[in-house]
């Protein structure tokens, strides 16, 4: 196996691993709480730059991947870098 089919299996696990808490914690009867995203793990003044790209809707995209959960990222990067592992030979 290469490395990006190694990184890409690793982040669809942790990923998989993160929901799974997620949802066992939900069957137990835990408050679920938002789930995490980047904009939680930084400061928001550091995030300000978003909001002064104005090229082509750039701008909603990002603010779409800083506000997304973090398993989803990790999901979409792990397909990601599983199809390009499949292109490597």
């Amino acid at each position: 196996m290469s490395k990006w089919a190694i990184s890409g299996l690793v982040s669809v696990v942790v990923a998989a691993v993160m929901l799974l808490f997620r949802k066992i914690g939900g069957l137990m009867g835990n408050a679920v709480r938002d789930p995490l995203a980047i904009v939680d793990m930084v400061s928001p003044e550091s995030l300000n730059w978003i909001d002064s790209v104005t090229f082509l809707g750039i701008n909603n995209l990002l603010d779409t991947i800083v506000l997304a959960p973090i398993y989803i990222l990790l999901f979409i990067i792990g397909a990601i870098l599983l199809i390009i592992s499949g292109f490597k030979k």
